[in-house]
Parts: structure tokens; sequence; C-alpha cells
């Protein structure tokens, strides 16, 4: 069909075999067995001129669509095998609704627009197993993740801070709460998950306060998480983002952070994706997301 359309175009064999990268007696061989195929003549030629018959215009205005369609394809498979096309499936839940996903989100469709991305709400510490069954292609997830199928890359840092019941003593002075101070209180912490260890980052940290934390209640989620202590249900050690949910009848005072190490008065978000085989819509994501945080000073958003 290429050799129909060029030599359509050139009406001239040398010029539309070279436009084809191919030499004449092959090209005009090949329009032969066209002809010899569709059992009509497509050209008229003699020694000065070569040109469409009737039959002939009608097969080269087919093959131009024809031609185009395939360009189209070609050009949509190329996109999707570069993460330009498809779907992604990104799993969120908890604070990051608030603090970081519409930030990546945004950032991801100023450039990329044809992805259809499917929202799939879950709580952060389901997204692991979310992954891992195939569900979604991309979580949010809470760092550090232990899972050896799961492939992190960091994009956001933020304080801890301290949810408190209504009436809590602790309200009566808005300065930063130490560890210390939560000694007598009980804590409503995440439910236990493989992957995850804020458990054991919560023991630590009552640990170098010098008691073992009273757990009265486990959660799911950050949303259910805070629900509780709104009950009076206990206090609870969440992402200072968390605030912005609004919870009604929960308060929320800063981690007093002095002499604690980096890592457990921070808490650290990342972008994870299954090592094997993720989708080109999830590597097209991330590589932007790198891109975008790169440019950064901190290399990560800014703390909330």
């Amino acid at each position: 069909m290429r050799y129909l359309v060029a030599l359509a175009d050139e009406l001239n064999f040398t010029r539309a075999a070279k436009r084809c990268n191919v030499s004449q007696p092959p090209f005009s061989r090949a329009i032969r067995d066209l002809e010899e195929e569709l059992g009509a003549r497509l050209f008229e030629r003699d020694k000065h001129r070569v040109s469409l018959t009737p039959v002939g215009a009608g097969v080269v205005a087919d093959a131009r669509r024809i031609l185009a369609m395939l360009d189209e394809s070609q050009e949509r498979a190329r996109r999707a095998a570069r993460g330009l096309q498809g779907t992604l499936a990104i799993g969120f839940g908890g604070s990051t609704v608030y603090s970081l996903l519409p930030a990546l989100v945004r950032n991801f469709r100023a450039e990329v627009k044809e992805v259809e991305i499917r929202f799939r709400a879950m709580a952060v510490l389901s997204q692991i197993d979310a992954l891992r069954a195939g569900e979604i292609d991309l979580g949010i997830v809470r760092l550090p993740v232990h899972d050896e199928v799961i492939e992190t890359r960091l994009v956001h840092r933020e304080p801890l801070a301290v949810a408190l019941p209504p009436g809590h003593v602790l309200l009566k002075n808005r300065s930063p709460v130490s560890i210390g101070q939560l000694a007598t209180s009980r804590f409503v912490t995440y439910q236990p998950m493989r992957g995850f260890n804020y458990h054991a980052d919560l023991h630590a940290l009552c640990r170098l306060a010098g008691f073992t934390p009273d757990i009265a209640h486990e959660a799911p989620s950050t949303e259910a998480v805070i629900g509780i202590v709104a009950c009076g249900e206990g206090v609870a050690l969440v992402p200072a983002s968390a605030e912005r949910l609004h919870m009604e009848g929960v308060a929320f005072q800063p981690l007093d952070t002095s002499g604690l190490p980096d890592r457990l008065s921070m808490v650290e978000f990342a972008l994870a994706w299954r090592k094997d085989n993720p989708t080109p819509a999830t590597i097209e994501f991330v590589d932007r997301t790198t891109e975008w945080l790169a440019s950064s000073e901190t290399g990560h958003l800014p703390v909330a």
C-alpha cells in the first residue's frame, strides 16, 4: 500500500522507488503484482508519463485511509508502551488524600493527558496487599516497607502529631507534647500489617521515654484511628496532615521531637509498586514524579 501511495504521489517509478528506499525493479514488480492480484490496471504508463486510472484512484484513496488508520494505531501502541496511554489504578487513603495525592496527580496530568486514572480508596496499610494481588498499580504508602516484591520511591516527609480527645489534660497547654507526657494515656494505633513497622516505631518511642504503651484499640486507617480518639478512647500518633481531616472532637498538638532520632520523629511516604512487570503508565508516573521532585531542593514534597 505504501508503494501504491508513493507512486500515486510521484507519478514516477524512479522517484517513488527512492522514496520507499528500494530499487526500481522490485518496486515496479510489486506494482504489477498488485494489479494482477486485483485484476485491474491501476496506472497507465508509457515512456513519457505515468497516470492513475479511475480504478487506481479509488484504490489509492482506500489505501490512504488504511495507512492513516495503521499509523494512528501504531502511534497509540507506541504511546501506550511509553506509559502515555492506558490505565493506572492508584490506591489512596488517610491523610495522603489531603497532603500528597492531589499534588502528584496534578503534576502527572500536566504532561500526560490520555492515561485513564482509576482511584481506589483504601487504607494505607492495605495497599501492600492490594499491590501484591494486582488490584492496584500504584500505592502511596508509609515507609519503611519491608516486602520483597514491592519497590518504593520516597516522595514526602512530614512531622508527627498527637491526636487528643476532648477534655484531655494536655489541651490546657498548646505547646508540643513529648512522648513522656503520654505515659499514662491509652493509645489508639494502626492495625499491625505485614511489611509495616508502625507498632515497632511506637514501642521504640515509648521505650526512649521509659514506658510501654497501653494500646487500647487498633484500626485500619487514619480516619478510623482519629474517629476512635474522638470517642474519647485514647490518644494517637498520626501524620501532622491528619489534622486536615477536620474530625470534630479531636485536637492536634505537635510532637516534641527533642532528642528523638530522625527516623522516629518524621513520617515518610512513598510511591509503591510491584517490582516485577510494572505497567508502562506506572513507570511513567514514577519517573515524572521523580523528575519533578528532583527539581526541588529537598528531593521530596515540602513538610506539611
